[in-house]
């Protein structure tokens, strides 16, 4: 019994996802027809939800999609912006190199692989068409780019993942740092690489591009970037420290925002302002607490089957080893993030397996890491590849094109993926150096 309700859950999940059901309630109604066939109470999974949303934990969810939009729309960002196009600039393959290096100093402030992606989007797709870059390298650049927001802290999807699995938040967004600035490495040098095939206004340009990059480096001077580069560091230098919880931590980060917004940023900020800002990130981040809400109620299926202990003692009986467990992950959940979106996939699968891994000798921060790379890695194959679709959509072009034109970008982000999940010392070096 306890094989077939498994079974009748998980099937209603994938079918509901597929045929286009919210994945908030794909979730509940899985889990509702698994507590049916098992003969479970439902009235459980009311009690469940009140119980994960009642979690003063998950509060940091909020906090944290509200701290990137205050960031973003009081133009606290705009110095961090500055300050990587004169990195960028000086680098083979220029205006590209700006778009990866906004990127990596943007992640830790918008947190938020979509959010990233649509700011990149909207600043660099005017220049770089003119330029002569097809539209599909351009997608498939800032899909692979806007990942970089997924594993600099601080990251909504390593806070997620560390309020699932129960382990600390701190340790995985440091132990993202380094895999991140591989992405972006990558990127760029793939990037350098492709510049003559795609630049094609010649030396007028080149010539214009030299003096914009003049202008940039007086624009873009570390005191410039210094207020949004000292967020990320305000938030894990609290955390670090024990100052404050990762809840606190969003609620002081919003308030160092406001405060950097009223006084240095104070031109682009005003009451409408800020109200348009906290109403909208408010009702973003409403919708992953229903998908938390979902995820509570096929949870109780989940502990009333007791999966979690069945899924462990197969991988222990069976005798894997760390490079076996792994590779059935990545083959599995890149597999499953064809056709559910991350979140989903994070908030069911990762408590469900965190205790196998614990058993074949994972570390359950390298675990959480790479967890979230093969699903960021799905994020970006269709049909559900929801990075690749939302940026092929704003830049107008087919799925075909991006691939065309971005699979190296791609390659990039699955080599680095691979790297991380075989050597568990290029996620772990860093949190254990800091947090001794």
């Amino acid at each position: 019994m306890t094989l077939i309700a498994a079974a009748a859950a998980f099937a209603s999940l994938f079918l509901l996802a597929i045929f286009g059901v919210p994945l908030a309630a794909a979730m509940g109604l899985g889990g509702v027809a698994g507590m049916l066939v098992a003969g479970i109470p439902v009235l459980g999974s009311a009690i469940a939800v009140m119980g994960v949303l009642g979690n003063f934990a998950w509060l940091a969810l909020p906090l944290f999609i509200i701290l990137g939009g205050v960031l973003s729309d009081t133009g606290v960002s705009r110095g961090v912006v500055w300050f990587g196009e004169a990195i960028g600039r000086r680098v083979r393959g220029g205006t590209s190199q700006v778009l990866i290096v906004t990127s990596l100093f943007m992640g830790g402030m918008t947190g938020s692989t979509l959010a990233e992606a649509g700011l990149l989007t909207t600043m660099f797709r005017e220049e770089m068409e003119r330029i002569g870059y097809a539209k599909g390298y351009l997608a498939g650049l800032i899909s692979c780019a806007g990942l970089i927001g997924a594993l600099i802290p601080p990251s909504n999807v390593l806070l997620i993942l560390g309020l699932a699995g129960e382990i600390s938040i701190l340790r995985l967004w440091i132990a993202g740092i380094v895999p991140g600035f591989l992405i972006a490495l990558g990127l760029m040098i793939v990037s350098a690489m492709l510049q003559k095939r795609y630049e094609s206004a010649g030396g007028a340009y080149i010539a214009a591009q030299s003096t914009v990059a003049k202008a940039s480096w007086r624009q873009g001077s570390f005191a410039a970037a210094l207020p949004g580069l000292a967020i990320p560091v305000f938030i894990l230098g609290g955390m670090r420290f024990g100052i404050f919880s990762p809840v606190e931590a969003g609620a002081a980060g919003i308030v160092f925002a406001l405060l950097l917004g009223v006084t240095l940023f104070r031109k682009n900020t005003n009451v409408g302002v800020l109200a348009s800002s906290f109403s909208k990130n408010l009702l973003n981040s409403m919708s992953y607490l229903l998908l938390v809400a979902g995820a509570a109620i096929f949870g109780v299926l989940i502990v009333r089957l007791n999966l979690t202990n069945t899924v462990e003692q197969f991988f222990v009986a069976n005798e894997f080893s760390v490079l076996e467990f792994m590779i059935v992950n990545f083959a599995l959940f890149f597999i499953m993030g064809f056709f559910i979106e991350a979140v989903p996939i994070m908030l069911i699968f990762f408590p469900l397996m965190l205790p196998a891994a614990r058993s074949v000798g994972i570390d359950p921060i390298h675990f959480g890491v790479t967890f979230s790379m093969i699903i960021l890695l799905a994020n970006l194959t269709p049909p559900v590849g929801v990075q690749t679709l939302f940026v092929c959509r704003l830049m107008n072009t087919s799925v075909f094109e991006w691939w065309k034109h971005g699979k190296y970008f791609f390659l990039v982000v699955l080599l680095v993926t691979f790297s991380v999940m075989l050597v568990p010392s290029i996620s772990l070096t860093l949190p254990s150096i800091m947090m001794r």
